[in-house]
């Protein structure tokens, strides 16, 4: 049954926002405490990187398969169980006695986020339309803004009173308040005639995936980079030719989508990567406390905190294209000046950097989203959201990968790093970034926006 009222409707959207907020905040508050942890658990960097890895992983993995779920079953019951699901392993998370127990519960955690987020996104899509629509997916990114800035501060207030598992704690009242007030407000949905589910292509997905990312994270194995080629060639030729696969692939056809897809891919890359290579040069390279870095961090989440509402209900009148530029521009500008920062940059070059992100995220995240619904029929939300969300988790995995590579290429003979190694991996890093984020401005440059359709939501 779909919810007709504003009352109901916009209730829901506040539940499903405050879901968004604690699962973006799960990735954000770790940044800060991971050289806690690792040295809690007496672990080195390579497998501190699972840390955010293994829970962007298993998020990416589920996103594609809950939407079906959540169609057969209800949608305010499949989120309520993603919820329970997050909710119960920040506990466990918290009362973790070792580094691999930490890991998998990591991962647990993932698999509610991979819940939480795409049907986030679903709830609010099928829920409004039109202008109320853009101005709903704003708000959506705007929680998840907010956890961009709070996350980072919370990590290190923790660090700093040496309660590191407290950023896993702080879940469980947020997660148990939520799920009292779904039960309550939330008003079920689902599909009454449904595909069968594609176990096929989520068993290809279940080892491409994992695959994939440890190929990122290891020396080169031609048979295992053999393996990955061929589990994902099938994976496409399922999706293709499969009956009833996993995505449905119709969605390629819409240009505005494949516009998306190209951008998210690119932004996660820089989203992630970036955030965990800056955290880690303030951290070791600048030597600042974790509580310094997290105040770092706060104008990204307020400024595009305040735009993301803002350019979602601006894109209906003016079209997302040229929101996207602009924001993808101001992440240029960002990345380059990034790139350009030694041990003796200064708070206010750093954070002039911090400003351009928030600005350049605020414009193109919100645009971004809206672009991959428009002209899509209610069918198609759920495999929309999944695809765009798993896009920008698994390339933000690839980045900390690629980044970690990095890093550890930069190591001195004793397998530490240096303050002056945290700087060249820094540089060297932001200007990877930076060319990623100019061939998607090439991209993105190449194709034409109907405004007409643009304005239109099946």
């Amino acid at each position: 049954m779909e919810i007709k009222t504003d009352y109901t409707r916009w209730l829901t959207l506040i539940i499903v926002a405050v879901g968004s907020f604690m699962s973006t905040l799960d990735i954000t508050i770790i940044n800060v405490a991971i050289p806690s942890i690792t040295n809690h658990f007496k672990e080195g960097l390579d497998k501190s990187e699972w840390l955010i890895s293994g829970y962007t992983l298993t998020t990416s993995i589920v996103l594609l398969c809950s939407g079906w779920f959540a169609r057969k079953y209800g949608y305010k019951y499949m989120y309520i169980i993603g919820i329970t699901i997050f909710t119960l392993s920040s506990f466990l998370c918290s009362i973790a006695s070792s580094m691999n127990y930490l890991i998998a519960m990591r991962m647990l955690q993932g698999i509610g986020s991979g819940i939480i987020i795409p049907l986030s996104m679903s709830i609010a899509a099928r829920n409004f339309t039109g202008k109320d629509r853009g101005l709903a997916i704003g708000i959506l990114i705007m929680a998840t803004s907010i956890a961009v800035s709070v996350g980072p501060v919370l990590g290190g207030y923790f660090v700093e009173i040496g309660k590191w598992d407290w950023i896993f704690l702080v879940n469980v009242p947020i997660g148990i308040l939520v799920v009292i007030l779904a039960i309550f407000m939330m008003t079920n949905f689902r599909n009454n005639s449904i595909p069968k589910f594609d176990y096929i292509g989520f068993a290809l997905l279940l080892i491409w995936a994992p695959l994939s990312l440890y190929i990122m994270s290891t020396p080169f194995d031609l048979q295992i980079l053999t393996i990955f080629f061929i589990i994902f060639g099938l994976f496409i030729l399922r999706m293709i030719y499969g009956h009833d696969s996993l995505i449905n692939v119709q969605i390629f056809r819409n240009r505005n989508f494949i516009l998306a897809f190209i951008s998210m891919l690119c932004l996660g890359i820089v989203l992630q990567g970036g955030n965990y290579i800056l955290s880690e040069y303030l951290l070791y390279g600048k030597q600042y406390t974790a509580l310094k870095v997290g105040i770092m961090f706060i104008p990204i989440g307020i400024i595009q905190g305040i735009m993301s509402p803002i350019i979602g209900s601006s894109s209906h009148k003016y079209g997302n294209k040229i929101f996207v530029i602009l924001g993808l521009i101001a992440v240029l500008i960002y990345l380059y000046m990034s790139s350009k920062l030694t041990l003796n940059s200064t708070h206010w070059q750093i954070l002039t950097t911090l400003f351009l992100r928030g600005i350049g995220l605020g414009f193109s995240l919100t645009a971004i989203t809206n672009l991959s619904l428009v002209g899509a029929k209610t069918l198609e939300i759920d495999s929309i959201s999944g695809v765009i969300n798993m896009t920008k988790l698994l390339a933000g995995s690839f980045s900390i990968a690629i980044v970690t590579i990095i890093l550890l290429k930069r190591a001195n003979l004793q397998g530490l790093i240096s303050p002056e190694g945290y700087v060249l991996a820094s540089d060297d890093s932001f200007k990877i970034l930076a060319g990623i984020i100019s061939f998607t401005i090439l991209a993105v440059l190449l194709i034409k926006e109907d405004k007409k359709n643009s304005k239109e939501v099946v």
